[in-house]
């Protein structure tokens, strides 16, 4: 089950460089902590794309459909959407929306995870692969490779979905057909990741 830091870590904002500079793109290998075989994809994404960017790309290129709270840990700082209320915040949390990538690259290095359904679901790990110079640009966020499904959103977390797989590869088993059931899908096959329909899901960002 996936783990929320808690404690009090440095609130320190990172460093906003110039807006004139140019900044490169990075290249992101994002898995499912604890998969085993491994849930991954691998994405490139502009510098200039703020963390909110990169949550509807993971959603996106993983298959979720963004239907549970999420958290971005980076470095050990912990960043989340602003949630609007006429109450002050008393969360030491900061807005997602408002840090570009490249104003992160140092934390980026040190630690960066993605909590979806935090408190409980799935956890993943981001790993910085490359630092594409800007001197080859891209334009919009690219879904490169990646393996295996996405697991079904009324999944637990990967235990759950191990103990599914599991299940599923033993014919006649109580558990047998639950994957089917909550995917809707009689033909979900969780070793088949379709990288042409998550190049298109992008698309639509």
């Amino acid at each position: 089950m996936a783990q929320v830091i808690k404690g009090t870590f440095s609130t320190t904002k990172p460093s906003q460089p110039k807006e004139d500079k140019p900044v490169p793109s990075y290249i992101l290998h994002i898995s499912i902590t604890f998969s085993d075989p491994l849930i991954w994809r691998l994405i490139q994404i502009p510098g200039t794309c703020t963390l909110a960017d990169l949550h509807d790309v993971i959603q996106r290129s993983m298959g979720w459909s963004d239907s549970h709270i999420h958290q971005f840990i980076v470095g050990k700082i912990s960043y989340e959407p602003t949630i609007r209320s006429n109450t002050p915040r008393i969360s030491k949390r900061f807005d997602e929306d408002k840090y570009q990538l490249h104003t992160l690259e140092e934390g980026m290095r040190f630690m960066f995870s993605y909590i979806y359904d935090a408190g409980g679901g799935w956890e993943h790990e981001i790993h910085l692969s490359e630092v594409v110079p800007a001197t080859k640009p891209i334009s919009h966020p690219i879904v490169l490779a990646g393996e295996r499904a996405c697991p079904p959103e009324d999944v637990v977390d990967i235990h759950e979905y191990h103990q599914l797989i599991t299940a599923f590869e033993t014919p006649g088993s109580k558990d047998y057909h639950r994957l089917y059931e909550m995917t809707g899908r009689p033909d979900f096959d969780p070793a088949v990741f379709d990288l042409e329909s998550a190049k298109k899901r992008l698309a639509e960002l």
